[in-house]
Formats: structure tokens, C-alpha cells, sequence
């Protein structure tokens, strides 16, 4: 046997996992860079139907069919930032004030002191004590959120540069790159390339029509019930829930702290939970079945263990690109095999 050849598996398998580690490495120290490529990438994937519509049918070239989407896309989110910003900066701003005017810590300690009113070996001091505590280690966390947040957001500001150069050169490297495909792997290859694109525009575009329907459905919920700043609280949700499952749950937490600036006591603490669970049962059992019907079906467990290891490498930003990347290599590993044995390719 040639040792060359035997040697060949071991090579590629190193070349992988070398790569793999360079990926990792760059992702733990560059993580806002890594976040606006991965999210520039997903971007392009979604507005690449409208270019190839402009390039094909209206025969425009590929740099003018981009800029055309480019003026479109970007002049209706300018018309939707000129027109929604001032309002939900001033609701921002006036639950702000509220919040610093209401007396979280009393009121806290008030409740607490209420429900332990048998209980005699905690003090009231000791009581007020872990009170305070509490507060100040969940505005530090909040502040840790908020700041990772921030840096993701400064982030964007490369995302469309990096999205139009994706969609005008994307196409010519991938064509290129398939032109040095061995002749033996060039029909596997086209199968997968097709199936990656096909099942991740199918997850994107139901990814964001999942997080509009919770934030809608969420916003409606807490204008039932009368919870001030209801639709603040439905983009909250909406944003949130492009992270699986923490829409409805990230959304109760302001609607609570509304409910208190507004009512000053714990009454529709039950009413803001049977929104939140609401929504989630119609989110889980009628909008995701719908929506990712021919997406890529991933386990729920599966969507959990991948959410925590993007967390672990990229925080938030982890958690928001971490289903998608799933896909990609779900796919591409489930369709290679599937070509490796169809085709009767051996390596």
C-alpha cells in the first residue's frame, strides 16, 4: 500500500481540526469582528434573491442590481428609523425617569418582609441587607448585558460594507472555487452548495418571521391587560426571540418592572406570566411547526447545547448566530455523507 495514501485520511482529518482551531482562536479574541462577518454573510444570504432578480430579469449588472438594493433596503429602513426612533427613544426616555423615581428597594423589602411576616430569624436589617444586594447584583448584570449589547451594535456599522462586497464578488469565488473541484466530488458538491443556501433562506426568513409574530403577539398580550409601553415591551420580545425560546421570557421582565413603576405593587405579576407563557405555547406549538415546516429540523435539546457553546465563545452575539451556523454544518455534513455513499466516492 502506498503510505502516502494511508496517510491521506490523517491529513485531511489534521488539516480540519487545524482549521477548526484557527476559528475558534480568532472567534475568542476577535468576537465583534467574527459576529459582523458571520452576520454580514446571513445578510447577504437573505437579499440575494432580490440582486439575482435585478440581474436576471431587468439585466442590470451585478454591481448596479446590488446598489439598486442597497438604495431600496436601505431608504425603507431610513423611512422606518426617521419615523419610529423619536417615538421609542421618548418612551424609553420617560420609562427611564419613572424607573429612577420608583422605590424598588422599599417596595422589594415591603413584599418580602410581608410574605416572611412569621418567620423570625431573619431581621428586618439583615432582610433590607440581601434586599439591596439583590438589586445591585442584577443592575451589574444588566450592565454586563448592556454592554455587550453596545459592542455588538458598534459592530454593525461594518456590516454593510462587508454584505456588499459578499454580494457582488460571493457568487464569482463560489464559481471559481467549484471549478477546482475534482470532476469525481463536482456533482456532491453542487448538491450541497444547493442545499446550504436552499435551508438557511428558509431558516433566516422564518427565524425573522418568528421574532416579528412573538414581538406582536406579546405586544397585544400586555395591551390586553393594561401594561403601559406594551408595544416597547413587544420589540423587546421580538428582538429577544431571535435567541430560540428567550423571547417571551426577556420580555416579561421589563412588562414586570412597568407593572410596578405603574401600579406600585406585585398585582399583575400572574397576568404578565399567562401572557408570557401564552405566547410561548403559540410560539412552540403553532408558529415554529409552520414556520420551519422545510427548514432544517433541529432537536430542541440540540437548540439548547448550541445555544450555551455560542454563548461560551461570543456571548450574545454567540447566541444570535449560533442556530444558523448549526445549520450550515448540519446540512453540509448530513448532505456530504449522504453524496459520499449515493455517488460511491471513496476518499
Amino acid at each position: 500500500m502506498n503510505p502516502a495514501a494511508s496517510n491521506r485520511p490523517l491529513l485531511k482529518a489534521s488539516t480540519i481540526v487545524s482549521i477548526l482551531a484557527v476559528c475558534f482562536w480568532v472567534a475568542s479574541y476577535f468576537p465583534e469582528l467574527v459576529f459582523a462577518l458571520i452576520l454580514s454573510s446571513l445578510t447577504a444570504f437573505l437579499l440575494r434573491p432580490l440582486v439575482a432578480f435585478l440581474e436576471v430579469r431587468l439585466g442590470l449588472k451585478r454591481v448596479l442590481a446590488v446598489l439598486g438594493v442597497f438604495v431600496v433596503v436601505g431608504s425603507l429602513a431610513i423611512v422606518a428609523l426617521v419615523h419610529l426612533l423619536p417615538i421609542i427613544i421618548g418612551r424609553i426616555q420617560e420609562f427611564y425617569d419613572q424607573f429612577n423615581a420608583f422605590p424598588f428597594e422599599a417596595k422589594l423589602t415591603e413584599t418580602a418582609q410581608s410574605l416572611l411576616a412569621g418567620v423570625s430569624f431573619i431581621s428586618p436589617a439583615e432582610l433590607s441587607k440581601q434586599v439591596h444586594s439583590l438589586i445591585g447584583s442584577g443592575l451589574h448584570q444588566l450592565g454586563s448585558v448592556l454592554e455587550n449589547m453596545l459592542g455588538a451594535i458598534v459592530s454593525l456599522a461594518i456590516v454593510p460594507i462587508v454584505t456588499f462586497f459578499i454580494l457582488v464578488d460571493a457568487d464569482r469565488a463560489v464559481k471559481k472555487a467549484i471549478e477546482r473541484v475534482p470532476n469525481k466530488y463536482f456533482e456532491m458538491t453542487m448538491n450541497v452548495i444547493y442545499k446550504i443556501r436552499r435551508d438557511l433562506v428558509s431558516y433566516l426568513r422564518g427565524w425573522l418571521f418568528e421574532a416579528t409574530i412573538v414581538g406582536v403577539l406579546s405586544f397585544v398580550g400586555y395591551s390586553i391587560i393594561g401594561i403601559e409601553y406594551a408595544i416597547l415591551i413587544g420589540l423587546i420580545a421580538g428582538l429577544a426571540n431571535m435567541i430560540p425560546y428567550l423571547g417571551p421570557v426577556v420580555g416579561a421582565v421589563p412588562a414586570i418592572l412597568v407593572s410596578l413603576t405603574q401600579y406600585g405593587d406585585f398585582r399583575m405579576l400572574l397576568p404578565i406570566v399567562i401572557v408570557a407563557v401564552a405566547v410561548q405555547l403559540i410560539d412552540e406549538t403553532i408558529v415554529q411547526p409552520f414556520t420551519f415546516a422545510k427548514a432544517v429540523d433541529i432537536h430542541p435539546l440540540t437548540v439548547i447545547i448550541v445555544l450555551l457553546v455560542g454563548n461560551e465563545l461570543l456571548g450574545i452575539a454567540g447566541m444570535l448566530l449560533a442556530i444558523p451556523l448549526f445549520t450550515v454544518l448540519k446540512v453540509a455534513a448530513k448532505e456530504t455523507y449522504w453524496g459520499l455513499k449515493s455517488y460511491h466516492i471513496t476518499t
